[in-house]
């Protein structure tokens, strides 16, 4: 898989590999050594460039902008690595802000345009960071509340000598009737799933073996 951003419109790089898969380090090694050989800016070209993003025509200026700038982006993207999110997810997430404080610093009370972009940069990162963190958190509360689910389900089908309804299993747990339903209705799922892919193993004369012939037969 290449490792070169490849622009769709916005020239915003696309991310070489989908989200959570990381990037190996040859792609990010081949990545940066195209982003240095994208030819610097002149100080009359950025001139002219940020009169342009502000007066217009802007396209071809934020282009310009965009790809002097995605070194900084990549610098930034290591920078930050190691805190849930990929070196590549960091690099889209920081293109997209990059994109974003271009065309912003126009209105912005900034004069030096690399140091606000810069800063907007890493803000981007560091929101999409925490966002992680918190879709981690919400995952791992799900997963608990589902063993707790399983859990007293268990405990009270051997005390009731039957299988509790969700009602008995959430007045044990001290849940709502909405939090109840909704860690039921993941557990149904994930044992659905699990039973499918437990099904892909087994061979049909396994099937048989397991069931019985008078039970596949229905007689």
């Amino acid at each position: 898989m290449s490792p070169e951003p490849e622009s769709e419109g916005s020239g915003v790089p696309r991310r070489a590999t989908t989200p959570g898969q990381e990037t190996s380090a040859s792609e990010l090694d081949a990545l940066a050594a195209q982003l240095r050989r994208v030819r610097p800016l002149r100080p009359d070209e950025m001139s002219g460039l940020l009169e342009q993003i502000e007066h217009g025509p802007v396209e071809v200026a934020s282009e310009r902008l965009l790809e002097t700038h995605l070194e900084m982006v990549l610098d930034l993207a290591r920078s930050k690595s190691g805190r849930g999110l990929s070196i590549g997810d960091l690099f889209q997430e920081g293109s997209v802000g990059l994109l974003a404080a271009i065309r912003a610093f126009p209105a912005a009370e900034e004069k030096d345009f690399d140091h606000f972009v810069a800063g907007q940069v890493a803000l981007t990162m560091e929101d999409a960071i925490l966002a992680e963190e918190e879709e981690v958190r919400r995952e791992n509360l799900l997963i608990q509340a589902a063993a707790d689910y399983d859990r007293v389900e268990l405990a009270l089908a051997r005390e009731l000598h039957r299988a509790p309804t969700a009602a008995e299993i959430g007045q044990k747990l001290e849940w709502s009737s909405e939090r109840t339903e909704m860690v039921r209705e993941i557990v149904v799922e994930a044992r659905r799933r699990h039973d499918e892919e437990l099904l892909l193993y087994i061979e049909p004369d396994e099937v048989t073996d397991l069931l019985g012939e008078d039970e596949l037969g229905g007689g």
